[in-house]
């Protein structure tokens, strides 16, 4: 009988449990530290990524390349599945591209871009492959992903604009300017580009208090079936400062931390993280 399975890139950042429960196929991005390429999570995590980064060492990352995404689609629907894949947004990297030039001669390869990155992508992955075990048909799990996507929250607060300068995404003066204010970059994907919203300034604390407060401030308009919270370089104790932290506006049915991938802890330094969820 021919399955719908659901895949995505590495970047989705969704927990293992979730991967698994699922059966999650997920394919690899690369870093790039030195002159030396890692698979991501295969390879490297964030923790290796950031120890390089706290050496003065620089980090980039890249999408597979588009043989390499034949490989896996072929080895993913060998038994005569369906495949739907879902990558990052096509703005943002060229995952899209690369998995979308693979799957032309393909027939039953759907590759949909998320218009997202991280967990906000990881959401879209979830409902896709809940769908899928529930029996949906491939038209009616495009046809959802491409009406729910929009609705889905993709936002991230930065300590330090560092990473960004590294990977030239802002200039040296602009980035030496917020580090001296102690001001926090808050980005987020919109339209497909990661772009600026604002700054919040202060400590650890503070900043995160205020970027929970301003992105849960309307709790109506919030669906509040399920959170996914990636973070970089968090101890545990402030991962659950975090959550403690939304718990005051909404009370979520299922919170997900999550570490954040290689790929993403290159590009956005230690310091960051995000709360990811769907508007009603």
């Amino acid at each position: 009988m021919n399955k719908i399975v659901v895949s995505t890139d590495c970047i989705c950042d969704l927990p293992l449990k979730l991967i698994e429960k699922y059966s999650i196929p997920t394919m690899y991005y690369y870093v790039t530290v030195d002159e030396f390429r890692f698979r991501d999570i295969k390879e490297i995590d964030s923790t290796s990524v950031l120890e390089y980064l706290e050496d003065d060492k620089r980090a980039t990352s890249n999408s597979a390349s588009e043989e390499e995404y034949k490989t896996f689609f072929k080895e993913n629907t060998k038994e005569g599945n369906t495949l739907i894949h879902i990558t990052t947004s096509k703005q943002i990297s060229d995952g899209y591209k690369n998995a979308f030039e693979a799957s032309k001669n393909l027939d039953n390869v759907f590759v949909v871009d998320s218009c997202k990155i991280s967990g906000a992508m990881g959401i879209l992955v979830v409902i896709a492959a809940d769908l899928a075990k529930k029996g949906a048909t491939v038209e009616i799990i495009l046809k959802e992903l491409e009406k729910v996507r929009e609705k889905i929250e993709c936002t991230f607060i930065l300590r330090s604009a560092d990473c960004l300068t590294y990977n030239s995404r802002l200039d040296n003066r602009i980035s030496d300017l917020l580090n001296t204010l102690s001001l926090h970059p808050v980005m987020s994907v919109k339209n497909r580009k990661l772009i600026f919203e604002k700054f919040i300034t202060g400590n650890e604390k503070q900043y995160i208090r205020s970027y929970v407060r301003d992105v849960l401030y309307h709790p109506s308009d919030i669906d509040d079936s399920m959170l996914i919270i990636n973070t970089v370089g968090f101890s545990y104790e402030m991962q659950q400062f975090i959550v403690s932290e939304t718990k005051k506006y909404v009370d979520f049915k299922h919170i997900y931390v999550e570490k954040a991938s290689a790929t993403i802890s290159c590009n956005c330094g230690a310091g960051t993280f995000g709360l990811l969820f769907k508007r009603r």
